[in-house]
């Protein structure tokens, strides 16, 4: 491994409340069921002075986008198990499962987040809280060109966690 800098941030305020369930390749999925979800954040870097990155720049990018999912339900938009459609009045959503006609929830669109992802698995909304800090963490800093990687952890129980790592293209 290169020798190399970073930042890890994690608060207490870096957490979401969330109904979900999972959707297994066979399309059978869990009970809808919810967790305390919590979220780490790791940038790899060059140094700028003597920082890699201001915490002051990633701590409330990080707030801002737990709270988007905090007190929700999370639904998967790309699972192909899974139909998520809105009401025409914008007013429900609804979750409806290929593999039984009868399975469907149907939910107040308020109450709802559907993620562009296949899966609301921890790594998967790892990998979309990335995708959401990365442009924020760019746009906050003027580039932050010397990032290299990123790495999200989001916690679902203590000591139970997914991850997603990616290489930061430079700006």
């Amino acid at each position: 491994m290169k020798a190399g800098f970073g930042i890890r941030v994690y608060k207490e305020r870096f957490n979401f409340a969330s109904a979900h369930f999972l959707i297994f390749d066979d399309g059978r999925r869990e009970e809808l069921h919810g967790h305390n979800y919590r979220v780490r954040v790791e940038i790899h870097g060059e140094l700028d002075g003597d920082l890699v990155l201001d915490f002051c720049h990633v701590k409330p990018l990080v707030t801002e986008v737990c709270r988007a999912l905090d007190h929700r339900i999370i639904l998967p938009a790309e699972n192909p198990h899974l139909a998520v459609t809105t009401s025409d009045d914008g007013r429900e959503v609804e979750a409806r499962f290929a593999a039984d006609a009868g399975a469907r929830f149907v939910f107040p669109a308020r109450d709802v987040v559907v993620l562009p992802i296949p899966n609301t698995s921890t790594e998967r909304l790892a990998e979309h809280l990335a995708g959401q800090l990365v442009p924020a963490i760019r746009a906050s800093t003027g580039g932050a060109k010397g990032l290299r990687t990123i790495e999200v952890e989001v916690e679902e129980a203590s000591g139970q966690s997914g991850f997603y790592r990616t290489e930061l293209a430079s700006a």
